[in-house]
């Protein structure tokens, strides 16, 4: 079974990272259509882009299998991170935001492994691709409708880029503060968007609250969160008539913790 397992992690990892794998049990191999030149720009309108979050959900699902016990894990991330660190150093090389199936692996990574088990220097590696990842989509919500129609898997990664933020805040937090003066107007921009009163966005929505509710009581780079306040404010006041019960209260609770900055 433990074979088995290692095979089919493997394959959706390089299918996911690379585009092309060889079939566990068989001799031919599989090759996924390579995103166009525009596509690979904005990979949110791109199919053959999002075709690549289909493994990395699949390998995401292997991961958070609850009865597989942490060697299982630990086995896995052994066998599968020298591919995804391959993969983020040819990414590195290029202007444009982050491949989708790099992108969700990462976060599937961060949201399902312990931070030892990765290792220190290795999330250090993997974070700025998450970060990215914030970044491009804060930019391109309005992308997402369309995409929509191709598949639901994107708006899935946006889902466990926020899962992903909110754990390492809290686990990692003196790994992050780099990046704080990118993430919370990244994370305000999300707030303000124009999917906001969709009912599918609710979720989302508590998980950008629960990151910014976490910033909130950051000591690192305390200078630049303070920095925020007003316009963390400004955005979340923006928010409170939300005809969601549920996220007028958490919006009110977050506004709150970020009024009483000092």
């Amino acid at each position: 079974c433990a074979q088995i397992a290692d095979k089919i992690g493997s394959y959706l990892i390089e299918l996911a990272c690379t585009g092309g794998s060889q079939y566990p049990f068989a001799e031919s191999t599989m090759q996924l259509m390579p995103p166009s030149e525009q596509g690979q720009k904005h990979p949110l309108a791109d199919p053959a882009s999002i075709a690549s979050i289909l493994p990395a959900s699949a390998f995401g699902s292997m991961l958070s299998v609850q009865n597989g016990g942490p060697f299982w894990r630990q086995r896995m991330a052994h066998k599968t991170l020298p591919v995804l660190l391959k993969a983020l150093q040819v990414q590195s090389k290029s202007q444009n935001p982050p491949a989708l199936g790099v992108l969700a692996v990462v976060c599937h990574m961060l949201c399902c492994l312990p931070i030892s088990m990765i290792g220190k220097s290795n999330v250090q590696q993997i974070l700025p691709t998450m970060i990215a990842g914030l970044v491009y989509f804060s930019k391109n919500l309005d992308a997402l409708p369309e995409s929509d129609k191709i598949s639901s898997k994107p708006a899935d990664v946006l889902s466990i880029i926020l899962a992903g933020l909110a754990k390492i805040l809290t686990t990692s937090p003196e790994d992050i503060k780099k990046f704080i003066g990118i993430i919370i107007p990244s994370l305000l921009l999300l707030c303000s968007s124009s999917r906001e009163s969709s009912e599918t966005y609710i979720p989302k929505q508590l998980l950008i609250f629960q990151c910014l509710e976490i910033l909130a009581a950051q000591n690192e780079a305390r200078h630049l969160i303070l920095r925020e306040k007003d316009q963390v404010v400004a955005v979340l006041s923006a928010v409170v008539d939300h005809p969601s019960m549920i996220i007028r209260n958490a919006v009110v609770q977050v506004r709150n913790v970020w009024y009483t900055l000092s």
